[in-house]
């Protein structure tokens, strides 16, 4: 049997995850490479760095997903937006008449009768099964459920292979199917519950993404952080408005929608719920998030005795929503996929096939401690990059030697402490969407003025959304109000704050209602980065930063030094900490 193992996903987030002898060793998201934000399509860029990094010519082995529905990749698609524009394509006479007759479902059904004759007579699934053997000569390709690939994304995060878990997914949709309720048990998941996609939680969240002139499948975090500026009685009348829309009904155990929400903003603009605060929309949409994910679990945990869980999908960035399900008094335990949209496909693509190759026998399968499995480049190669780097001729560019008591860590917390801004670039880059230190902006979170400064330098963000905090994990304490003792090392939670984070932490905070999505960092698992917030904390007495992802607006996060200092150079950032290198602006 091979001792690699390749996970595959082409689909939105395309992203390729490598497993070696039960241990994922590498995750890469081809926006990285492509730099094109939420790529779409074959991840021809991550295929060629992996192949190229373990000296790999071919691969025994490939599980993908989406085989059926890959029109994307047989065709040339540019980005996110030219994507929605194709699968919108001739739908205008149909969104005609939703509007003027929207709970006709039969029009959708209609619609889907068309789609699948047009996937079968145009032989998409042939011509997609054709294309991956190209890629992929003499391996063998499996084909992975949607679905079943976001809940077998879970595994490698479990501490305990031998506890009974459910396992919620919610998206928006893949394979026809929105979500569903699994178990997984003596090394297997098994399917419980499954819903179709006309129900879809996540779709009707992307439609209040259209209703507030947003991107869908982009800006949702964005709906999320403006809902807690909502008057209540607003919000209130939205929500209670919404939930007479789409539930989840025990007696059935399904989600019930009263419309098909993959077509739901037509819905929304015909009744008028435009004529109510955007802030109340967020309120309104959030809120029913929240109640329903809430309902499900209580559901589940009742039906099947068990209080051990774990989300993945879509819909569980929602950091809030993750909040009340841990709060809720029923819960044992919450395991949270990091990064759980489609770029965790490739991942639970990767674990469905070390489970289908070793029979359910997961005795070997490593626990993911860390999520830095992209790229690394060591001194020499960055200097490099430097030198031949003309903008970086016009800075002060300085090394540190790691050896010495005088660090690049030490550096740049003096000019953190000093109330300055850092990119920082150091180490294996972060898999997922959000930045965990390694290629990162870094700054001062108590002074809410760097907010604005940050983001008139280089982020460009909505005003109302918060920044993160990077905090060290023996302080939590002192900071958040934790329900349980949490352990957060992935940005995928929020909590409520104790005075003195108010105090220390204000500009790493939500401006509303001052909560915290933070990331605990341990010295066994990032010692460099560990070590920069302990000698902040000696200057400042905070044991924690802000930390927000190294990018321009609109771009991915950098993966490549070139890519950190191009963005340092078009940006007002005014430093930048790359590898051992201290790289400055001349005033």
């Amino acid at each position: 049997m091979s001792d690699y193992i390749l996970g595959v996903n082409f689909g939105h987030d395309a992203t390729i995850t490598l497993m070696k002898d039960g241990e994922i060793v590498e995750s890469m998201s081809e926006e990285r490479l492509s730099r094109q934000k939420k790529h779409i399509g074959f991840p021809h860029f991550s295929l060629a760095y992996i192949k190229e990094k373990y000296n790999l010519e071919k691969f025994d082995y490939v599980f993908v997903d989406g085989i059926k529905l890959g029109a994307h990749i047989v065709n040339t698609t540019k980005d996110n937006a030219d994507y929605r524009n194709r699968i919108n394509k001739g739908k205008w006479f149909i969104k005609a008449v939703a509007v003027k007759l929207p709970f006709i479902k039969i029009v959708y059904k209609i619609q889907d009768f068309l789609f699948s004759l047009k996937v079968i007579v145009s032989g998409v699934e042939k011509k997609t099964k054709k294309y991956l053997e190209e890629q992929f000569p003499g391996a063998s390709i499996i084909e992975v459920p949607h679905h079943l690939s976001h809940a077998w994304a879970s595994l490698p995060f479990m501490e305990d292979k031998n506890k009974r878990r459910i396992i919620f997914v919610l998206d928006g949709e893949g394979d026809t199917f929105c979500g569903s309720i699994n178990l997984f048990e003596n090394g297997d998941i098994k399917v419980l519950h499954i819903f179709e996609r006309g129900n879809s939680l996540g779709l009707l969240y992307a439609s209040f993404v259209d209703l507030l002139g947003m991107s869908r499948n982009e800006h949702e975090f964005k709906v999320m952080g403006l809902a807690p500026y909502a008057k209540k009685t607003s919000g209130e009348k939205v929500y209670e408005k919404l939930k007479e829309i789409l539930w989840f009904d025990e007696n059935t155990m399904q989600l019930v929608s009263k419309i098909d929400t993959r077509r739901a903003t037509p819905y929304l603009i015909a009744n008028d719920y435009y004529q109510y605060r955007f802030d109340s929309l967020a309120y309104g949409i959030q809120k029913l998030t929240e109640e329903i994910v809430k309902d499900m679990a209580r559901f589940a945990m009742k039906k099947y005795n068990c209080s051990d869980l774990a989300v993945g999908g879509g819909v569980f960035m929602n950091v809030k929503a993750n909040q009340y399900i841990s709060e809720m008094p029923e819960v044992n335990s919450l395991l949270l996929v990091p990064s759980c949209g489609d770029e965790s496909l490739s991942i639970g693509n990767a674990l469905y096939g070390y489970s289908v190759l070793y029979k359910n026998d997961l005795s070997g399968l490593k626990k993911l401690e860390h999520l830095y499995l992209g790229g690394e480049y060591s001194d020499e190669e960055i200097k490099k990059v430097i030198d031949e780097y003309e903008f970086c001729k016009k800075c002060d560019v300085k090394y540190f030697d790691p050896k010495s008591e005088n660090t690049i860590e030490k550096k740049v917390a003096e000019i953190l402490a000093g109330n300055s801004v850092v990119g920082r670039f150091k180490g294996r880059a972060e898999w997922g969407a959000r930045a965990l230190g390694n290629r990162s902006i870094l700054a001062n979170p108590s002074s809410h003025d760097n907010v604005k400064l940050i983001n008139e330098m280089i982020k460009g963000r909505d005003f109302w959304m918060p920044f993160a905090t990077s905090l060290l994990y023996e302080r939590r304490h002192d900071y958040l109000i934790l329900n349980k003792d949490e352990y957060a090392p992935y940005m995928a939670i929020t909590f409520p704050t104790k005075e003195l984070a108010h105090k220390e932490l204000i500009a790493a905070l939500h401006p509303y209602d001052l909560t915290s999505r933070p990331q605990m960092v341990k010295k066994e698992v990032n010692p460099e980065y560990h070590a920069l917030i302990s000698e902040y904390e000696k200057l400042t007495g905070s044991g924690g930063i802000l930390n927000t992802s190294f990018n321009l607006h609109g771009e991915p996060n950098v993966e490549k030094p070139y890519d950190a200092l191009r963005t340092f150079e078009l940006s007002g950032l005014p430093h930048l900490a790359i590898g051992n290198y201290l790289i400055s602006k001349k005033i």
